[in-house]
């Protein structure tokens, strides 16, 4: 059996990394996660600038699931480590997990990338394109995340904007910018007395330059839950569920 290879980096959470409140903003939590990844792929000449500018592909994630056991707080020491977990014909599985100084576990979580064509706006096969999979083992099994759906209403809505820095290299809105989008989508106050506890989310469609996204939410305040979609018109681009805890 192949070793799987983890990647480790240690960092300390920056004052524009949080929020009013002093935790970590969930979209800063989800960049340090890829920059780690990033790291990692560099190593292969396969991250997200190299596979632009030598194949044209670009990494996309498509799903995520985090269990945020302790969110990482104003000027905390972290190490932040990911792992290549398995690969089948066209998805990438990869974990991370996030511990403090005296290395407890805060944050886990899992995800699956694809690659896609720049041009063709198309996905490729993954386990044909990389020579280094970092001890990931092939499988032909489909990992299952959490099933998600559109509410038939809404307890909030608002327009969001896409300007020039929202792009990334792969020419699509930075996927961590939806996450500000909704979180920004509810109340205040509900964010200032509540603290995230655990995140789905799933990718369905990206959004370009051209794009006019609209984010909306439901809250459930019985079971501390809400759902958040994106959609431009009549396509959903993104659904998530964030799990709540009061503070």
């Amino acid at each position: 059996m192949t070793e799987k290879k983890t990647y480790s980096m240690e960092m300390e959470v920056p004052y524009y990394f949080v929020n009013f409140t002093g935790d970590i903003r969930l979209s800063a939590l989800v960049d340090m996660m890829l920059l780690t990844s990033e790291k990692q792929l560099h190593q292969a000449d396969a991250d997200s600038t190299e596979m632009v500018k030598n194949n044209g592909l670009g990494w996309v994630v498509v799903q995520y699931h985090m269990d945020i056991d302790q969110m990482p707080r104003l000027g905390q020491k972290l190490k932040v480590t990911t792992q290549a977990t398995s690969y089948n014909k066209y998805f990438f599985y990869r974990d991370f997990w996030i511990d403090d100084e005296n290395g407890n576990r805060m944050v886990t979580a899992q995800s699956a990338f694809v690659l896609i064509d720049i041009k063709a706006r198309k996905i490729v096969s993954a386990s044909d394109r990389l020579e280094n999979k970092f001890g990931a083992e092939e499988t032909s099994k489909l990992k299952r995340f959490n099933r998600l759906k559109v509410p038939d209403t809404f307890d909030f809505q608002q327009l969001q904007h896409i300007g020039y820095y929202n792009i990334d290299v792969n020419k699509h809105v930075n996927n961590s910018y939806y996450f500000d989008w909704m979180v920004d989508t509810l109340e205040m106050d509900y964010i200032a007395n509540h603290r995230i506890k655990s995140m789905d989310i799933k990718y369905e469609k990206e959004l370009n330059t051209h794009s006019e996204p609209t984010s909306f939410a439901k809250l459930d305040n019985t079971n501390n839950k809400s759902i958040h979609w994106i959609k431009n018109g009549d396509v959903l681009n993104v659904i998530a569920q964030f799990d709540w805890e009061d503070k």
